[in-house]
C-alpha cells in the first residue's frame, strides 16, 4: 500500500451552548482532522447492493484505526461525503476500511447536512 491519498475526516460536536441569547438552536460545530489514507475501487457487488437501498457508493479507502473515532462525513479533493460504512478486517487489525457516498447523489445540495 502506498497511503498517498489524504482524506479530511469530520465529526460534529454539538456546541457549549444549545440555544443563543434568541432562543435559536445553534448549529453544530465541524471538527476536522486530515489523514493519510489508501484509495480502493468499489466492488460491483457492493455498488449495486448499496443503489437498492438508494445509496451510491463512490470511493473507498482505508485509514489507520487509529486515527479513524467513527465521524460521520469525509472531505476528498473538495468535494464532501457520507461515511456510509466501516469496516474492519481481521487480516489487517490496524486499519479501517471507509466506505463513502457522495452528499449530492441523495439529492442534498448543502453538504453540511446529515
Amino acid at each position: 500500500m502506498r497511503w498517498n491519498d489524504e482524506i479530511t475526516l469530520i465529526s460534529l460536536i454539538d456546541p457549549a451552548e444549545r440555544v443563543n441569547e434568541h432562543g435559536f438552536k445553534n448549529p453544530k460545530v465541524e471538527a476536522k482532522t486530515t489523514v493519510f489514507a489508501n484509495r480502493k475501487s468499489v466492488g460491483y457487488s457492493e455498488f449495486y447492493k448499496a443503489a437498492q437501498a438508494g445509496y451510491e457508493t463512490t470511493l473507498k479507502f482505508d485509514v489507520y484505526k487509529a486515527e479513524y473515532a467513527g465521524q460521520k462525513l469525509a472531505e476528498y479533493n473538495g468535494k464532501r461525503y457520507r461515511i456510509l460504512r466501516s469496516y474492519e478486517d481481521p487480516k489487517k487489525p490496524d486499519e479501517v476500511e471507509l466506505t463513502l457516498s457522495d452528499l449530492a447523489e441523495r439529492g442534498n445540495p448543502d453538504s453540511g447536512a446529515i
